[in-house]
């Protein structure tokens, strides 16, 4: 599984353009001995400047697993690729997450490949640069977290990787509270609602803080140690950058138009050559990139599991809708996979015993639609 979907997307885009990596310059500097970034293109943006020096304010996860690589390659090493790679890895843990979701062979093998080809992971994976580097991070982790919620429930392995998941997008924090309640679930004894407040809960909360805690203590040294401020992502500096001339501040209840309507309503842009579809560099509506994930609405939502999926795909949109941005130069919406993971378990529950025929053309549907989307990502030189 792994082999065959990072084969097949670097088929869909061999030349590798390897357009952004800040990661690589960070990983690059922390071999170095330094904390700081130099030697990188002069066209890069997003960098921020404290105290003279030229620092990154994207979370470290990526950083941190191209440390081998750019040890051994140096910064030629091409993240486009490295990113199809971990996008091909993902595959591989969606199939085995489906499997342990119990969803049955022929519904994982459809459903991780309605996850590598019939949503946004394609065209963030083919494209590879910086920001949906740092999506991809998120799955892998978020999906590890949910392959041992739905195998042996270590609670702080599941800590540990929703840990990494925080340093690859923040923002994916507000999700904690609806993975841990899965994981009492999933391995509580009692059937009624105090299965989430016994001691072998109390016992799986304080083991998931302590597996949350690595990754917490490496964000917070990394902090003080280039800011001064343990609490400092660099986002505060960022911000004096993003937020000039906005209205409004870094989140707001007004923004939350925005993000509905390029998730849910915007639609196709329509161009007189062919193929006649052209996305627009804002976003695309979920609903005509990646149809076939209507099926989460199917899961019965009479299972607890189902509703704690629910809870925690719903705890991360609280955290996106409210943000002052909804993306750029994007096909469809690429904060979508944030909370893709657990989407597509839901989407593979709703699946079982559906007719075949709706099935199989909104997923094949689907994968049309996101080739269209690279076809455009790599013309647009996205």
């Amino acid at each position: 599984m792994f082999l065959g979907v990072t084969a097949l997307y670097y088929a869909s885009n061999p030349r590798l353009p390897d357009a952004y990596k800040h990661h690589v310059y960070v990983a690059d500097a922390w071999l170095h001995g330094r904390l700081w970034v130099q030697g990188y293109p002069g066209h890069y943006h997003d960098w921020i400047t404290v105290n003279g020096q030229v620092h990154s304010p994207f979370a470290p996860t990526p950083a941190i697993l191209l440390v081998p690589f750019v040890w051994w390659w140096g910064t030629a090493f091409n993240m486009n690729f490295f990113s199809m790679a971990v996008a091909g890895l993902n595959a591989m843990l969606c199939w085995l997450l489906l499997l342990r979701a119990g969803v049955g062979e022929r519904r994982a093998a459809l459903g991780t490949l309605i996850f590598a080809f019939g949503t946004v992971n394609w065209f963030s994976a083919v494209i590879g640069t910086t920001w949906f580097l740092a999506h991809l991070c998120v799955e892998l982790f978020l999906l590890l977290a949910l392959l041992e919620v739905f195998g042996r429930g270590r609670a702080w392995l599941v800590g540990a990787a929703f840990g990494f998941a925080m340093l690859s997008r923040a923002n994916v924090a507000t999700a904690a509270p609806g993975v841990f309640l899965l994981l009492a679930h999933r391995h509580a004894v009692r059937t009624s609602f105090l299965r989430f407040f016994d001691g072998r809960a109390i016992a799986r909360g304080l083991l998931f803080g302590l597996g949350l805690a690595l990754p917490v203590a490496i964000e917070l040294w990394l902090n003080y140690a280039r800011f001064g401020n343990a609490f400092d992502t660099g986002y505060g500096k960022a911000s004096e950058i993003y937020m000039a001339g906005k209205k409004y501040g870094w989140y707001d209840w007004h923004y939350i138009s925005q993000h509905v309507h390029i998730a849910i309503f915007k639609g196709w842009e329509y161009f007189e050559e062919f193929p006649f579809l052209k996305p627009s560099p804002e976003g695309l509506s979920i609903v005509l990139t990646s149809p076939v994930l209507l099926y989460a609405f199917a899961a019965s939502r009479r299972d607890p599991t189902v509703r704690l999926l629910w809870l925690a795909t719903a705890l991360t949109a609280a955290a996106l809708i409210p943000y002052f941005y909804q993306g750029w130069v994007q096909f469809g919406y690429r904060y979508l996979l944030d909370a893709l993971p657990y989407v597509i378990v839901l989407a593979a529950i709703g699946m079982r015993d559906r007719g075949s025929g709706p099935l199989l053309f909104l997923a094949e549907s689907s994968a049309l639609l996101n080739a269209l989307g690279v076809y455009w990502g790599k013309k647009l030189g996205w």
